[in-house]
């Protein structure tokens, strides 16, 4: 079934047919290889996100390039924010771009962490960003541990 957009998805009836296209498209292969597919693009597309940024701005802090990448993915309608607590950071996202699909197709979280990954590479350095909570799963918001 398609999905019929609420308020919060209306960025265009038309992107809401490329979230279910996508999410189909992934259901299609197996489940390994469709998240390696759909965390690699979101890995590349955080890497050229890093590269499009001011020179001045390409390595900082770990700290620094966890706001960034917070502020990144707001702007890319994740409404998320980053947290420190107990020496560890976190990026938190209380909005979904991909709605619905995300929910009926989990597999798409996988792009989120490889754009967390891949704008961290370009900003700071390689690290492994863990998706410990998500709107797929039944929590409030996604979670990613840096």
């Amino acid at each position: 079934d398609a999905a019929i957009p609420d308020a919060q998805e209306s960025r265009g009836l038309g992107d809401v047919y490329k979230r279910q296209l996508l999410g189909r498209a992934l259901a299609l292969l197996p489940p390994k290889e469709a998240d390696r597919l759909a965390e690699e693009v979101g890995h590349e597309y955080g890497l050229h996100l890093a590269a499009e940024m001011a020179p001045g701005d390409a390595q900082r802090s770990l700290h620094s390039a966890v706001a960034t990448v917070a502020e990144t993915l707001t702007s890319h309608g994740f409404a998320a924010h980053s947290e420190g607590t107990e020496g560890q950071l976190r990026i938190v996202s209380e909005h979904c771009p991909f709605g619905q699909a995300a929910i009926d197709h989990p597999v798409l979280c996988a792009i989120d962490r490889g754009l967390v990954r891949g704008m961290l590479a370009g900003l700071y350095g390689e690290t492994a960003p863990e998706l410990t909570g998500s709107f797929a799963t039944g929590q409030s918001a996604c979670t990613t541990l840096v």
